[in-house]
């Protein structure tokens, strides 16, 4: 065969899987079921959106008992001293409570105290098998180093994860990282450069983004597009009017949008601009300072949600 014709053939190849794959994806539908009436049947991938007050903090448990903590909550360390801790006071409890001793990932999404701050108690208190964060020091938070010694003193194993990083985490769990780029930070902030994957299981995703904005969010839609479509969205930036553009919302489509933001907190979020956004879109909102934790179940055709509260 002739080198046009190869290149031919590999292109029409390529034109021929991508129309698969997008047949696939347009016929993918996840159902949505009240508590009542979804029925465990032992296969379920579990995401709680633990309530830490104005932070984030994110358990997962998959089908096969892998466990990982995104973020642990954290008070700002321009804030004043108290002897509430959300790591100690919250996310041990929570996780102790549910004898939970052990975590496969710890990760956390970028280097501002409302998301490490709690990490200090859960490395003290529980088993890390591995420790991932996403590079960024430049600008961090000056406590920051601070947990990056406590890993290393306790021979935590140390991994980034970066755009374009793909692997199964458990049986039918896949990770994908869109963001940051693996050579270099494209902003300055460390919010702009906060870890953003999505977590999915057959039929079912979750996008988890940190606090980006929307020069990340625009770099994002502009090479991943149909890519970012997920049944679940951890709203970026606790809703803040700075992130959550129209092309973002649209792109990642999704049935569910999960606000983490603590009561009465001094930013104001979520902001009422960027919730009218949402239902505008007629994507469900669950926030944490209203609905407490938000727990998820999916087999990965089915899922439903329990919030502490209802609204």
């Amino acid at each position: 065969m002739s080198s046009s014709n190869k290149k031919l053939t590999f292109f029409l190849l390529s034109i021929f899987t991508l129309f698969i794959l997008n047949f696939i994806h347009a016929k993918e539908k996840i159902e949505y079921l009240l508590p009542e009436e979804y029925k465990i049947n032992g296969n379920e991938l579990e995401i709680v959106f633990i309530d830490v007050g104005q932070g984030d903090c994110i358990l997962i448990i998959t089908p096969g008992k892998k466990k990982i903590l995104v973020d642990a909550g954290g008070l700002p360390y321009w804030s004043e001293i108290t002897s509430w801790e959300p790591g100690e006071n919250v996310v041990v409890h929570y996780l102790t409570s549910r004898n939970i001793n052990t975590l496969d990932f710890a990760i956390i999404s970028h280097p501002h105290s409302d998301h490490f701050g709690g990490m200090f108690a859960v490395i003290n208190s529980l088993d890390v098998k591995e420790f991932v964060d996403n590079g960024y020091y430049y600008v961090a938070d000056p406590n920051y180093k601070d947990l990056l010694l406590l890993i290393d003193k306790k021979g935590i194993p140390y991994e980034q994860f970066k755009e374009g990083d793909f692997f199964e985490v458990d049986r039918d769990i896949f990770v994908k990282v869109f963001f940051p780029p693996k050579r270099e930070f494209l902003f300055e902030t460390a919010n702009n450069s906060s870890l953003v994957f999505k977590i999915m299981y057959k039929n079912f995703s979750v996008l988890l983004t940190g606090d980006i904005e929307k020069e990340a969010e625009e770099y994002i839609c502009s090479k991943y597009k149909k890519e970012l479509k997920s049944t679940v969205l951890k709203v970026p930036h606790h809703g803040s009017r700075t992130s959550s553009t129209t092309k973002f919302i649209k792109l990642v489509s999704p049935e569910i949008a999960v606000v983490m933001c603590g009561k009465n907190n001094v930013f104001g979020h979520p902001h009422d601009e960027i919730i009218s956004k949402y239902k505008k879109y007629k994507v469900a909102i669950y926030r944490t300072d209203i609905n407490g934790n938000i727990r998820i179940l999916t087999d990965g055709e089915k899922y439903t949600i329990i919030p502490d509260t209802e609204q």
